[in-house]
Parts: structure tokens; sequence; C-alpha cells
């Protein structure tokens, strides 16, 4: 009994925490979409930061608070019941992990089952020694990075035909670009941590991402003009809606206009992180000591409202 009563209160303490924190971050985008003016580097990471908070958390308050507090306070040889209020939202809380689950592993299955179908009408092309790169007849899909593990780069016979041969490298250094950030790791992640009201999160995040890989791509403005020129080349042949979850398409949405009139206006800029390491080591420092300062009454107050949830 003891045990079945940590699992239901520590259940229903992730439910609370990950429904509180994503609510707030849903309700918080009117403040987050104006980080839009920022560095596409850095708001692609804060977006994803920001996404993932609710998870992060309540995986924190869980583990670090709930659990020991559980196990440290609570008195074993004591009769105490489970109580009704812990059984309902731990069947919430397992609820919303089969959701996020199924989610995620439908979207990493049906990945797979499009780069299988694609791989067999296939023909290996040279164009990356950073990831393996295919040839698919047709147009569609344009320039799309698909999978996981061992990500694949495939280039449809319409790309190759209306693409320079400097407009196809710097297109394949943006999708080489996405690969070395993992953004498709990070797409399935944001599978994984699902709440309803987070679409248009997700979208900026996507979004935030292109520009990212459009810059990362880029490093003069000769480049950026082929860059701009591949996009607007790409964006008038047909579109498969349909390409896998786990993927980067080069022209996937319809932010294709921004992302050529931010590339027209290129100018070389230093984005270096001004945080120096010693600065980075301090600030963690001082965090981590205000942690093990609030620990002890943390655990207490953490026990006592497990006690109240109980009753």
């Amino acid at each position: 009994m003891f045990a079945l009563r940590g699992i239901a209160i520590s259940l229903s303490f992730f439910w609370f925490t990950y429904c509180l924190f994503s609510a707030l971050t849903a309700s918080s985008w009117q403040f987050l979409h104006r980080v839009r003016t920022i560095p596409p580097r850095v708001s692609a990471t804060f977006l994803f930061a920001a996404r993932i908070l609710p998870l992060s958390v309540s995986i924190a308050v869980t583990l670090a608070l709930t659990v020991p507090s559980f196990i440290l306070l609570e008195p074993r040889g004591t009769d105490e019941g489970i109580g009704v209020a812990p059984i309902v939202f731990s069947a919430f809380c397992v609820t919303l992990f089969a959701v996020c689950f199924m989610r995620a592993i439908y979207a990493q299955t049906d990945t797979q089952e499009v780069i299988s179908q694609w791989l067999r009408g296939a023909r290996t092309l040279s164009l990356s020694e950073a990831v393996p790169a295919f040839q698919l007849a047709g147009t569609v899909p344009p320039l799309t990075l698909a999978g996981l593990r061992r990500p694949r780069l495939f280039v449809s016979e319409g790309a190759l035909s209306v693409l320079s041969p400097d407009e196809l490298t710097v297109a394949v250094k943006h999708e080489v670009a996405h690969m070395r950030v993992h953004d498709n790791f990070k797409k399935l992640i944001l599978r994984l941590a699902w709440f309803p009201g987070m679409g248009e999160l997700d979208k900026a995040w996507q979004r935030a991402a292109e520009l990212r890989a459009d810059q990362e791509a880029v490093s003069s403005a000769r480049e950026a003009l082929d860059l701009a020129a591949a996009l607007i080349k790409l964006s008038r042949q047909p579109r498969n809606e349909s390409l896998p979850t786990v993927s980067m398409g080069l022209v996937r949405d319809a932010f294709v206009t921004v992302r050529v009139g931010r590339l027209l206006n290129w100018e070389e800029t230093d984005l270096r992180s001004r945080w120096k390491l010693p600065s980075l080591l301090l600030c963690g420092a001082v965090l981590l000591s205000i942690i093990a300062v609030a620990y002890g009454p943390l655990l207490q107050e953490t026990h006592a409202i497990a006690e109240w949830l109980v009753r």
C-alpha cells in the first residue's frame, strides 16, 4: 500500500504541474511571439525551451521533490489509504502518458514507412559528406531531411532540374544545418510533450528553426541570393503536404516569402554569445546554492500538500 500510495501521489503531482505550466505557457503566447524580433538562433532555442518547459518542470518536481518527500517523510507503518483524489488524478496522468506516447510512436512509425517507400525507387547522390542523399522521381518532395537516428536527404528530380549547382549546394547546407542541431528529434519531442493550445507555439518554433537554418547555411551575400532563388523556384513546384512528421522540408510551409525577404536583405552579423564560461558557471553556482538552501523546506511543503491530497 505504501508503494501504491507513493505512485499515485507522484502521478498526481506530475499531472497538476504539467497542466499548470502548459496552460501558463499556452496563455503566454501573446508575449512569447515577440521573440520574432531577436536573432533566429536565439529565438529558435528560446521557443523550444519554452515549449518543453512544462514537461521539464513536471519531471523535475516529481523526481526531485515529490518522490523524495514521500520516501523520507511518509511513515511506512501507517494503514492510511490512497484516497479517491490521487486515484482519479493518476488515471488522468496515465491517460495523458498514453496519448503523448501514441502520438510520438505514430510519428516515428509513419516516418519510417515513408522513408522505406522512398528508398525503394531512390538513386544515391553525392551532395554532402555530412548526410546521405537520394534522388526521387517526380517533383515531391523537393528537398527534405527525414529520419531520426540516421537522417537522410531526399531530393526530387524536379528540384535537381530547376536548381543551379550553387543553389543546390546552399539548399543542402540548409538541411545539414537542421541535422546538426537535431531539429527532427526536437519535432518528435514536441509530439511527445502534447497539450491542447500549443499548436501556435509549435509553428513558431518551426519557423524560427527554418530562419536559423537559413542563417547557418549562408555565409555571404551571394549564398543568400542563391538560397532565396532556390526557395522561390521550389515553392513554385507541386508540394506534398503529407510529408513525414519527423522531417524538415526546405519549402514545407507558406513561410517562404518572409524567408526570401530576410535573405535578400542579408547582412553579416556576429551572433556569438556575450555570455562567457565564468559567467555561466557563476549563474549555475548561485542557482544551485538557492536550491540547496530551500530544498529542505520545499520537501516539507510538498509532503504537506501530499497529505492534504490523500485525505
